[in-house]
């Protein structure tokens, strides 16, 4: 599918201003789409801006607004729809690692109100807005969605919502003209995954790159629902929701969860 050609001259990026959001922005810029970039760090707003400027012909929109502010909604439907822009990739999230009990009340609501509360807001006026028009919804989940996680609690229940969100507008709007993709990720070597988990165990399959993960699903969109970009992550969702009981599954997934956390502990105190 030639996304541009498909649903117009302009995208919305939402998270993109590191990592797998700035990649989509990239990959979407090259595509010579005009862009929307959105995200709560001005810096790095900046930076991607600058970036994609100094390499791509194409316009573009930064907003700074923290997307766990209920009021962000209202800047970012009137520039999508000033635009008239027909394509949102939603990648920002909330996501550090830490046992539940060291989060904060206010923390839990920013997981709410950023991974699921915002989305699916944009969703329903994203999808209002292009009623009966062709469209397209990227929204982005983890492995860690599929089953209960260690260590990412209260993001990987989020993430479970994402994947619902998704499969329930693709049937509900399928035929009327919104295209819907949740791209399932795996290990990404983004800067928050580096913070976290430096080192490689031994079952752990090696991160991918963020520009990889985004041309995949790019490439893909359009052509099925869920996407999983590279072949660990796929064989991954094979083996843990397809092969193994979910006893098993969960058991071996949170294995490697404890593993990577010591790791963690374990480079933060030397």
């Amino acid at each position: 599918m030639e996304l541009k050609t498909t649903y117009g001259a302009w995208a919305c990026v939402a998270g993109a201003g590191e990592g797998l959001g700035a990649a989509f922005a990239f990959g979407l810029a090259r595509r010579g789409f005009n862009l929307i970039l959105i995200d709560l760090d001005p810096e790095k707003l900046s930076e991607v801006e600058a970036a994609i400027r100094r390499t791509h012909a194409v316009q573009l929109v930064a907003l700074c607004v923290d997307l766990v502010d209920r009021e962000s909604i209202q800047p970012i439907m009137a520039a999508i729809e000033s635009s008239g822009c027909r394509f949102l990739v939603y990648n920002a999230a909330y996501g550090p690692v830490r046992p539940f009990l060291q989060n904060t009340p206010d923390e839990l609501d920013r997981y709410v109100q950023v991974n699921m509360a915002t989305p699916m807001q944009l969703a329903h006026r994203f999808a209002a807005l292009h009623s009966g028009r062709k469209a397209g919804l990227l929204l982005i989940s983890s492995l860690a969605g599929w089953r209960g996680t260690r260590y990412v609690v209260p993001y990987a229940a989020s993430k479970a919502f994402t994947w619902n969100l998704a499969e329930g507008l693709h049937y509900e709007r399928e035929g009327v003209g919104l295209d819907i993709g949740l791209c399932t990720l795996g290990p990404v070597d983004t800067p928050n995954y580096r913070s976290f988990f430096p080192r490689q165990p031994l079952l752990q399959p090696k991160a991918m790159a963020p520009q990889a993960v985004a041309e995949y699903a790019l490439r893909r969109f359009g052509r099925r629902l869920f996407l999983f970009p590279g072949f660990s992550t796929a064989f991954s969702h094979f083996l843990l929701n397809r092969v193994l009981p979910r006893s098993w599954a969960s058991g071996l997934h949170n294995a490697v969860m404890k593993r990577l956390w010591r790791l963690n502990e374990r480079e933060n105190s030397k």
